[in-house]
């Protein structure tokens, strides 16, 4: 009798799908607008969570200009806030949800089944959004830098203070330049936009964590929204040290003009004093230090002094 079996490995398998519930995550970026954004989708299952965010931000400041930087600081702060929410409430988070910053809601959550938490967000993503593009599977193809696109005025973005900061201590200490970020010794001014919403920190050294912005004096509402930015990073990094022999201080540093500069105006000194009075104050709030320096060469000077103690 001949042999009748099957052979199952001329059969493709079936890949397991998951069920889960998944929710928009809005932000109302003008207070009081109808406007609403898609920044991300919240997806809960029995297994655990995901959260897709948008990672085309750059398209904001077609959208609002300078007033781009207080989105992007919203979407990065909202983010923080709600993966540390899903971690602990699970569905509940979605049901009843409790954002860290006004202006942003969580839509009703719907049913959904796909391959993955993750490709379930994605999908959404793709749908809802106008802020998302497709992720490249190469890291290296995902797009333009996310923050070379919004982190300073000019035709070639970027602050590049943290970059004049390496070159100027490693020219006069160049074993510091290991404390530098990855992305800084590679010539990048910051990450990807692949990599958006991970926690930048330009430098990490024995005695000292620091980031490094320009206050401009033509950009005040700008250059403050990011350094608030960078202010959350080292208050994460902060949170997240939990060793007590490390002991190190963690500092915003930034390059301001001097008084008595005098390409300065009256009223840009007062705007640059007004911005200088809210950081410090919240960087009190949050137990960190602010320190204002008018020049590249004596930020690094400090940096190599702190670390030289």
């Amino acid at each position: 009798m001949t042999d009748q079996r099957l052979n199952t490995a001329a059969f493709p398998a079936f890949k397991r799908s998951v069920r889960a519930r998944w929710a928009p995550v809005l932000l109302e970026p003008i207070a009081g607008s109808y406007e609403r954004l898609v920044i991300g989708v919240a997806v809960v299952s029995d297994d655990g969570f995901h959260l897709e965010l948008a990672n085309a931000l750059d398209r904001l400041r077609c959208l609002y200009s300078d007033d781009a930087y207080g989105a992007v600081y919203a979407i990065q702060l909202t983010a923080e806030h709600l993966r540390q929410d899903l971690a602990t409430r699970a569905l509940q988070a979605l049901t009843d949800p409790k954002p860290a910053t006004s202006g942003v809601v969580i839509g009703e959550s719907r049913e959904a089944e796909g391959e993955s938490l993750q490709k379930i967000g994605a999908s959404w993503m793709l749908t809802l959004s106008s802020l998302y593009r497709e992720v490249a599977q190469d890291a290296d193809e995902a797009g333009p830098e996310l923050d070379e696109a919004l982190d300073g005025p000019g035709e070639s973005g970027g602050d590049r203070l943290p970059l004049l900061v390496l070159g100027y201590v490693t020219e006069r200490r160049e074993g510091l330049a290991r404390f530098f970020s990855n992305d800084l010794r590679g010539g990048r001014k910051r990450r990807t936009a692949g990599r958006s919403h991970e926690i930048v920190i330009d430098f990490s050294g024995s005695r000292l964590v620091a980031n490094f912005g320009t206050l401009q004096a033509g950009s005040i509402a700008g250059s403050v929204n990011l350094i608030k930015r960078r202010l959350w990073d080292l208050k994460v990094e902060r949170d997240r040290e939990h060793s007590p022999m490390l002991l190190r201080q963690h500092e915003m540093i930034l390059q301001a003009p001097p008084k008595g500069d005098p390409q300065v105006s009256t009223k840009q000194r007062a705007n640059i004093n007004d911005a200088l009075e809210a950081l410090e104050a919240q960087a009190d709030q949050e137990e960190l230090r602010l320190r204002a320096l008018p020049s590249v060469a004596e930020i690094g000077e400090h940096l190599m002094r702190l670390e030289a103690a």
